[in-house]
């Protein structure tokens, strides 16, 4: 009961910060209240009125993500807000796809100040998006494009990156199950479609795990590389959610203070711990 009424509350809030012209209503000299009326929301929204005004009552009704999503538009909520929506009527947020994903100038600021620990920005569908020198130090990122800037492709199908990590088959098993929880959200996203396709495909590792169905969702832990210079290093993890809507993420990797890994790291990238 009490999360209906913070869905009502919610709803009757948003509706009242939308002017209607800003949604192409008049504005009329007879409104005795701001924002849009109930009957509005749904005509935008594509919904009957009744039924718009027994979820904003807070009834016990039944509501689709598709309803969500119009609802969504018609309230012109914000990507935080519109989360919120999905959260207090008890649905999973299916986020569709944007067109582009870029890392702010601030960001980029960020994973230079991090260094010597390297870093690195993901994006929705685990392809690397920006990183510091020391994480190109360690990765490799610079000398690959296309497909081989995906870190899932890099895991399952670049030989020279597999050479990379020690424990290859735990890194591999955590990777997946990490990737089919983010790949759930975008059930229709071709870019998904196309990669876990093209993997099960060519890679049977990638294809046993997938047919696993194994779902994890930490974003903190421990790898194991191995340098070809530097020999074997041992960093933590963990990964930052980079605000927008979307699954951008900045993976921070460090090294216990004092430890052999440390000391790595800053001949690393030597100009980056300057």
């Amino acid at each position: 009961m009490e999360r209906r009424h913070d869905l009502s509350d919610f709803l009757r809030t948003r509706r009242a910060k939308v002017a209607p012209s800003d949604v192409g209503l008049a504005d009329g000299a007879r409104r005795r209240t701001p924002g849009l009326r109930r009957e509005e929301v749904a005509l935008l929204a594509n919904i009957g009125t009744t039924w718009y005004t027994r979820l904003e009552q807070g009834l016990p009704i039944n509501v689709s993500a598709d309803v969500l999503a119009a609802i969504s538009r018609a309230l012109r909520l914000t990507s935080e807000e519109r989360r919120h929506l999905y959260l207090l009527a008890g649905l999973p947020l299916t986020i569709a796809a944007q067109e582009d994903e870029r890392v702010s100038e601030l960001v980029l600021r960020v994973l230079d100040a991090l260094e010597p620990s390297p870093a690195y920005v993901r994006g929705r569908r685990w392809d690397v998006l920006a990183y510091n020198r020391s994480a190109d130090a360690l990765a490799d990122f610079s000398s690959q494009t296309g497909s081989g800037r995906n870190i899932v492709w890099r895991l399952f199908r670049d030989e020279k990156s597999q050479c990379r990590y020690g424990d290859l088959p735990c890194i591999m098993r955590r990777c997946v199950a990490n990737f089919r929880t983010v790949a759930a959200k975008y059930p229709n996203d071709p870019s998904f479609i196309e990669l876990i396709e093209e993997l099960r495909a060519t890679s049977p590792e990638f294809r046993q795990l997938w047919a696993e169905h194994d779902v994890l969702g930490s974003t903190e832990g421990l790898k194991h590389f191995m340098h070809p210079e530097l020999g074997e290093l041992v960093l933590d993890y963990t990964g930052f959610e980079i605000p927008g809507d979307g699954d951008m993420r900045m993976v921070v990797m460090t090294a216990e203070p004092g430890s052999d890994t440390e000391r790595k790291l800053r001949r690393l990238a030597p100009a980056a711990a300057v």
